[in-house]
């Protein structure tokens, strides 16, 4: 189970995985004053959504495990990355199975486990990178929901990218110099890179280079008024066929009753 004390006593040797998602979402300068001793971090010990992801922590890994039937252990020692001293992370579990970590959230959302991943991509890939493997397993559990798990995998880019913002951060941190401006446009093209990421081996596509999709994409927005109209029109003829008719026609549209009861449009050519 995850020690509060011991992650809270890390705050200011490096960047934890947590770090690593306020990093990449702009929030740096409220970091920097964590870091540097200005400010003191947020006391969670009184926040109840905060205190309930941790207490259910160990049944949510030993579920998995028993569901899936994959053999477990439990990690508490502080893991750094082997070149940059200042990157570490805590990890949830590890699966002797597979050799990876497993990450794992209790949510009082109804997103899905994608857009969860999605949203703590950089905690992921932040793990990814420390700990050298190629994925890893990511689960949530939403409200009472049966936990819903994931594979991510390794996203090369964003590692880099990611690695780059964090120097970047610790640079203001060792120097003292405080963050006046945050990249955001590279922040925003991470969060672009991270949505490309492998999710059980499918991931996101921008077809906006597309001319087809373009093409497509524009008589299908142009028609959607129109199908609408469609469909109601369709409905309201039904409603008007009699319930003894075989058959209903007029103004170039022909509605058949075929055996089942289904009733059959026929429009006729001009």
């Amino acid at each position: 189970m995850t020690d509060l004390n011991i992650i809270r006593a890390d705050r200011h040797t490096g960047i934890g995985s947590s770090d690593a998602k306020r990093i990449v979402d702009g929030d740096w300068l409220a970091l920097y004053n964590e870091k540097t001793g200005i400010t003191q971090s947020d006391d969670l010990s009184d926040v109840f959504r905060v205190q309930l992801g941790i207490y259910t922590e160990q049944f949510h890994l030993e579920w998995l495990a028993k569901r899936d039937g994959f053999p477990l252990e439990f990690v508490n020692e502080r893991k750094h990355h082997p070149d940059f001293a200042f990157m570490f992370c805590h990890l949830d579990g590890w699966r002797t199975d597979q050799d990876t970590f497993i990450e794992v959230k209790h949510s009082n959302s109804r997103a899905t486990v994608r857009d969860k991943a999605v949203y703590y991509m950089a905690q992921l890939q932040h793990a990814i990178a420390i700990t050298g493997v190629e994925r890893c397993y990511f689960s949530v559990i939403a409200g009472n929901d049966e936990p819903e798990m994931a594979l991510i995998m390794r996203n090369n880019e964003y590692i880099e990218r990611m690695i780059n913002l964090e120097s970047s951060f610790w640079w203001h941190v060792s120097s003292q110099i405080p963050p006046e401006i945050t990249p955001k446009g590279e922040q925003a093209r991470l969060v672009e890179v991270g949505k490309q990421t492998p999710i059980d081996g499918l991931r996101a596509y921008d077809m906006g280079t597309s001319n087809a999709w373009a093409e497509q994409a524009a008589e299908y927005t142009s028609t959607v008024e129109a199908a609408a109209r469609h469909e109601v029109a369709k409905k309201e003829l039904k409603a008007l066929v009699p319930d003894d008719a075989s058959e209903a026609k007029g103004h170039g549209i022909t509605i058949k009753k075929d055996r089942r009861g289904s009733l059959r449009f026929y429009i006729k050519e001009t």
